[in-house]
């Protein structure tokens, strides 16, 4: 049974970033999946990095489509973004350091409960800044995309 389930009421209204949602979720089932199975450290592992850097990528993205629609919450809201990211990046940190740390209920709690709230109550306070901004968002996204293909390339 999955943690979260996509429902209307996590939509932003905006495409791009719905989309980002959804991986979200489907990245958050997968961790809880991984560790109600009991699967191994390594896979676990792998889908906490893969969910720590996706959520990055969403972040980042977010941000830069706040600040193209003109969203005057943006620094309250990238404030929310960098202590999860902190917080994201600390649980990887100490699981990958630790033999002995298990990603628990509380874990997978916080980030199903911190998704979820910040959703609901934080990224669609963005939506009515972005309606009406579809080519904007659509340039936003399209820059954003080719920077990281770029980056990527470099690898």
């Amino acid at each position: 049974m999955p943690l979260i389930t996509w429902t209307p009421q996590l939509s932003v209204g905006v495409q791009p970033l719905d989309n980002d949602h959804k991986l979200l979720v489907s990245l958050i089932n997968q961790l809880h999946d991984t560790v109600e199975d009991n699967q191994d450290r390594d896979t676990v592992g792998s889908v906490l990095n893969a969910l720590v850097d996706y959520t990055e990528y969403h972040f980042e993205r977010e941000e830069i489509l706040m600040r193209v629609c003109g969203y005057p919450d943006l620094e309250k809201h990238k404030k929310a973004h960098d202590a999860m990211k902190a917080k994201v990046k600390g649980i990887k940190n100490d699981y990958a350091k630790s033999e002995n740390m298990d990603i628990g209920d509380d874990v997978l709690d916080f980030i199903k409960n911190w998704f979820t709230e910040h959703v609901q109550n934080q990224d669609k306070l963005y939506r009515s800044f972005m309606d009406g901004k579809d080519q904007e968002i659509e340039a936003a996204n399209r820059a954003y995309q080719d920077k990281l293909e770029e980056e990527l390339s470099k690898i």
